[in-house]
């Protein structure tokens, strides 16, 4: 199994409790905060709330006949992405000399987060949270009809002079056959 898709609480890895609501409060903002930077486009805001080790991590969904295997390949990415990953090889494409030429953007997909039950536990770093979620997104290209992606989402974020940074994110994706018209969007 690769490493970090060992996700606590789930297949055998022991889970800490709930964080204090202070730390919800300030966890769950901060999704709000990254979600609005992602829908409106705002990529440079959204680099500077991802630490510089970021990884995004997205498994190849399964559907296991043993109810409580992973529903995921653990040894299968779909994405494995980093912060120069995302800024040089995605943003990029919606810069102003890019746009125009950046096909697979063209006309751009309009994208909405929705982020909700979040719970958020500590680690064995007091700076660091175990912060969960279940997204769902939706994706309109021109006059298609909408597209849906869910998945639960498990980040960890630290506490910095500055506020929380993202470490690092894997999405485990609800469906198997993907017909979403931007599968990196799901951060």
């Amino acid at each position: 199994m690769i490493p970090a898709l060992q996700v606590p609480g789930r297949w055998g890895v022991p889970e800490r409790d709930f964080a204090d609501a202070m730390a919800h409060a300030e966890a769950s903002a901060f999704l709000a905060r990254e979600s609005e930077y992602m829908d409106s486009r705002r990529f440079s805001e959204w680099a500077e709330l991802v630490d510089e080790s970021f990884r995004y991590l997205v498994p190849v969904p399964v559907t296991p006949d043993n109810p409580l295997s992973p529903p995921f390949d653990p040894e299968c990415l779909l994405l494995d992405e980093s912060k120069a990953s995302m800024i040089q090889l995605w943003f990029r494409r919606y810069e102003k000399g890019m746009y125009e030429i950046a096909w697979g953007e063209n006309p751009p997909v309009r994208l909405r987060h929705f982020v909700t039950n979040v719970r958020v536990r500590g680690t064995d770093d007091e700076n660091v949270y175990d912060v969960r979620s279940n997204v769902l997104l939706i994706g309109v290209r021109q006059g298609d009809a909408p597209a849906f992606l869910s998945a639960e989402r498990f980040d960890l974020v630290r506490r910095t002079d500055t506020g929380l940074r993202l470490l690092r994110r894997i999405a485990i994706l609800d469906e198997t056959l993907l017909a979403f018209p931007q599968v990196r969007a799901m951060l």
